[in-house]
């Protein structure tokens, strides 16, 4: 058998490659925001995302009961809020620790005073120091989390010193397609808070529907012209309670009415389009409405859309809403890229589709000449969890180390186009929970380096950027387990899976060159190190190529080969999946027939001998989709996502067990790799 120099470890050891199997000069290098050592030092904290500065003394802070104490006129909404949602009461609760908020002008540089905070933990107590009420939620936030994913247990006497780089990170949900309760709503946004986002982009308007209470003209709101969740309206008592709800955890939400595409049920409703001269006229009215119930000091930003469309009147569109939401004291937003209406000159953009650069670089600072929202690094129902993470962790927002006046942050993008039955299952079909984590330690650290080719072929274990991967892995999955208990998590550790890849062999060949492979005869094949569970060889062109073999045109075969060590004989669960469908467009390989692993031929050995795949599906052989499918009402079905299915047992032996993975590439339909991901209890 041929057998990998590289090993993973079933439990909690890891036999790491020597340093002489590391990546090549030709490897870029990225360098961790902050010393990794402090990161090691406080392994048990999950702390996301990780502090800026933190300074560690000799001691801990046992915790049996608390008490909160208030310094200064800062009890507002946010700290009870703050208190309410960690169910700790106010002044006066008998404990042994107390926590001190003290609202201090000086407590930090103005350039970091907005967010920033300073965490003092000592023997006797916990100060808590900001500028502002936001900043001191902020360092409310880094001691719950230090509490609960240490499951109770003493935390480190240490000074934390913080701030955000960027002003704004946030996560958008598509509600205009498949309606999300306001208790829901709720729920992830007191969750998201603790993670220091604080943008809820709310897309509230799309094809299917019109779901915002509408007094000026009930047709909108009539069932009959809709096409999903017919009875189900956000009135503007709700809208304002969500804003509210989140104003009162640092959260500013930016509702979206997206206009004038992805409105066909305007179209149902009036029977003329939205950009002509009547609809111009209903859509102010709309505008009007919207402002005159939802205040400018609730809703400063309202998101007008104008994306994947094109009409006549273009500019004058765009310039008839800006001003009308100027009018109202709003600032526009708009959707930018090279397929939607011009941008107008007041508006903040909202960058996303940056076409080849997807190979390389989210935006080139360069490009970014105004107000502008960076999120072109992968929407969360297009890439699959692992290289949604990995895109988000290494990629800079705004191509930059910091943000500024201009380089306002990023928003992780939720959008589940299709039909979904069951609404709760859109976390976990699209990743939500791990791609936010990794959205916002990004997005509140910063860096200078530059990691935009790392997602697509991961660096070595023991490379700084292998480290640090590897070290926010365990802290995301230490939240989960504790904080994040509970919410679908479509993820597992993946950085201690390590490959040798046999590069990419005409598929004509791929007889004569499997016998090579399973008989370890292997000198003659070009081959390579690749690390981590999940391997992208080449995804299809709405992720823009990325992975290993970009250049690799269908029609060829790749083998990647893996040893596993259990430390016992017997079952093992593996995450298992060699296709990742859009969750949009439904572009993808289908579900395999029984029997086998997919409809493009993969194959797998263990030990020698080749294994069939276990699992039976209803949806046998179906779903294989060679083009788009835009606006099906099919829901998903979870056969077709294979994150979140049952994972898959192996029978290993003790000892070595070697996978090898033949994975044929038969059209850019498929999004061409392997992952083959150990499940940790």
């Amino acid at each position: 058998m041929l057998k990998s120099i590289f090993r993973t470890v079933l439990g909690l050891t890891l036999a790491v490659a020597p340093l002489s199997d590391a990546l090549g000069a030709a490897a870029p290098t990225w360098e961790s925001p902050h010393e990794l050592s402090v990161e090691e030092s406080l392994s048990r904290m999950a702390l996301i995302p990780f502090p800026q500065e933190v300074k560690a003394y000799k001691g801990k802070l046992t915790i049996k009961g608390m008490k909160v104490d208030f310094v200064g006129d800062c009890k507002g909404k946010m700290l009870q809020a703050a208190l309410q949602d960690f169910k700790v009461a106010n002044t006066g609760t008998k404990g042994e620790l107390t926590v001190i908020f003290k609202l201090d002008k000086d407590a930090l540089p103005a350039e970091k005073a907005a967010e920033g905070y300073i965490l003092k933990i000592t023997k006797k107590d916990v100060v808590i120091k900001g500028a502002t009420e936001a900043g001191m939620f902020n360092g409310w936030q880094t001691l719950r989390q230090m509490i609960q994913s240490n499951a109770g247990e003493s935390i480190p006497c240490c000074t934390i010193t913080d701030w955000p780089a960027f002003r704004y990170r946030g996560f958008m949900q598509d509600c205009g397609r498949n309606f999300r309760t306001v208790e829901r709503i709720k729920q992830e946004l007191a969750l998201a808070a603790t993670l220091k986002v604080n943008v809820y982009h709310w897309h509230l308007t799309d094809y299917p529907a019109w779901h915002i209470e509408c007094k000026a003209y009930p047709q909108l709101n009539d069932p009959k012209h809709r096409t999903r969740d017919k009875d189900d309206t956000y009135s503007y008592a709700q809208i304002r309670e969500v804003i509210e709800f989140a104003a009162a955890r640092n959260i500013l939400v930016i509702p979206e009415l997206d206009m004038p595409g992805h409105s066909a049920y305007f179209d149902r409703a009036f029977g003329f389009k939205m950009h002509s001269e009547q609809g111009m006229r209903i859509i102010g009215e709309l505008l009007d409405e919207f402002c005159k119930e939802v205040p400018a000091e609730l809703c400063p930003i309202i998101h007008f859309g104008a994306d994947e469309v094109r009409i006549p009147n273009a500019a004058q569109f765009v310039d008839f809403v800006t001003k009308k939401l100027q009018s109202h004291g709003r600032t526009p937003m708009q959707w930018a890229s090279n397929r939607d209406l011009p941008v107008g000159e007041h508006s903040i953009e909202q960058r996303w589709g940056e076409g080849a650069d997807l190979v390389a670089k989210s935006i080139p600072a360069e490009r970014i000449k105004r107000r502008a929202f960076d999120s072109t690094m992968g929407y969360a129902n297009l890439l699959d969890p692992a290289l949604l993470v990995r895109r988000y962790f290494f990629m800079r927002p705004c191509g930059s180390a910091a943000g500024d006046e201009l380089k306002l942050g990023t928003i992780i993008c939720i959008w589940p186009d299709g039909r979904v039955d069951n609404k709760e299952n859109i976390p976990g079909m699209c990743a939500m929970w791990p791609g936010m984590m990794a959205m916002a330690e990004r997005s509140w650290k910063g860096g200078a380096a530059d990691g935009d080719a790392l997602p697509l072929e991961m660096p070595a274990p023991n490379t700084e950027a292998g480290r640090a991967y590897a070290l926010f892995e365990q802290r995301m999955m230490r939240l989960h387990k504790t904080m994040f208990a509970g919410e679908a998590f479509p993820v597992q550790p993946e950085s201690a899976v390590q490959w040798t890849v046999v590069e990419p062999i005409p598929t004509a060949k791929a007889a004569e060159v499997r016998e090579q492979v399973l008989k370890g005869d292997t000198a003659a094949l070009k081959t390579r190190k690749a690390y981590c569970a999940n391997l992208y060889f080449r995804t299809r062109p709405d992720t823009g190529y990325l992975g290993m073999f970009t250049n690799t045109k269908p029609g060829h075969t790749v083998w990647a080969v893996t040893t596993i060590h259990a430390e016992k004989a017997g079952k093992q669960k593996f995450m298992i999946g060699f296709d990742a469908p859009a969750r949009s467009n439904r572009r993808y390989s289908g579900v395999p027939k029984n029997g086998q692993w997919s409809q493009c031929g993969t194959r797998i050995w263990l030990n020698g001998a080749e294994v069939s795949n276990p699992r039976t599906y209803k949806h046998a052989g179906k779903f294989q989709k060679h083009g788009n499918e835009w606006g099906f009402e099919l829901p998903l079905d979870p056969e077709e996502i294979w994150w979140v299915q049952e994972p898959v047992e192996f029978e290993l032996k003790k000892g070595d067990n070697t996978f090898i993975i033949e994975q044929p590439y038969h059209g850019e339909y498929q999004s061409w790799g392997v992952s083959l991901i150990p499940v940790k209890d």
